[in-house]
């Protein structure tokens, strides 16, 4: 069994057939998809996906870095407030995505993703804190985003790392979305008892390829973004959960290792952090 950790099954890319989209990813091994989003519609849309295909799929709450919602009126402490009644529903076994993004915004290649709007550094760093604390307070995982504020993301999360053995019962922990940061930062991240997420990228990207072979297997997750960073062969196309086997295929490539080890140690690390 193989589990996509990051789907974006609630993106209009999928309106039209999500269910053929699900059928393709139960053939293909991938049995389990957390989905994820990024303003509160995006979180109750993914909520009620997980209602429709319960112990397939599984709903992650949070308010991306950037805005994404350009309609939503509500101020972020609103949103804050809002978003922690979702979080309770029993449906929600993470919060995210969450985090930091200082890279301004501008088109990607493939699908087109919802439209966003820079936000202000302070108030990026207002909202991930706030997630951060409904994550500690409902023992979930956070689903952390960053992108050139690796630094700054590392610090917040030590902040709360120090603290929280004297605030708070639960242990702070999640995985790094997507990761893209250097080999230097593995062990950091490591210390701090988060997981790497690994994508379709990996499959073009060298420079990722050689990082990838420093990170512990026990540290892996595998995620596809969807609809976003479809591996080779299909670069630019919509990406789909099922794809998350060809992730694995090169996973399993890249550390001379074999398929059935690879999905089997990522799927309980999966299992592990999200208690799916």
């Amino acid at each position: 069994m193989l589990i996509d950790t990051h789907a974006h099954l609630n993106f209009p890319h999928y309106q039209d057939d999500l269910d053929e989209v699900i059928n393709r990813s139960l053939e293909n091994g991938v049995k389990k998809i957390i989905c994820v989003s990024s303003n509160l519609a995006d979180s109750a849309k993914a909520i009620e996906i997980a209602k429709k295909y319960p112990d397939i799929i599984y709903a992650a709450v949070g308010i991306h870095p950037h805005q994404t919602d350009l309609q939503e009126k509500v101020s972020v402490k609103e949103q804050i407030e809002k978003l922690k009644e979702l979080a309770k529903k029993k449906e929600v076994v993470a919060i995210g995505e969450c985090g930091l993004d200082f890279s301004l915004v501008s088109p990607a290649g493939g699908p087109a993703p919802p439209m966003e709007k820079d936000r202000p550094e302070k108030e990026q760093i207002f909202l991930f804190k706030k997630q951060i604390e409904i994550a500690l307070n409902l023992d979930l995982p956070i689903l952390v985003h960053s992108r050139k504020a690796l630094p700054q993301v590392l610090k917040i999360l030590h902040s709360f790392k120090n603290k929280q053995s004297l605030l708070l019962r639960n242990k702070l922990t999640g995985v790094f979305h997507c990761y893209s940061g250097g080999k230097s930062d593995i062990k950091k991240i490591e210390e701090l008892g988060f997981y790497f997420g690994l994508d379709g990228n990996l499959t073009y990207d060298l420079g990722l390829q050689n990082v990838v072979k420093e990170i512990p297997l026990e540290k892996i997750l595998l995620e596809t973004d969807c609809p976003f960073l479809s591996p080779e062969p299909f670069r630019g196309l919509r990406n789909e959960p099922k794809n998350v086997r060809m992730i694995a295929e090169f996973l399993a490539q890249t550390k001379g290792i074999t398929l059935k080890k690879a999905a089997q140690v990522s799927t309980q690390n999966a299992q592990n952090l999200l208690k799916i």
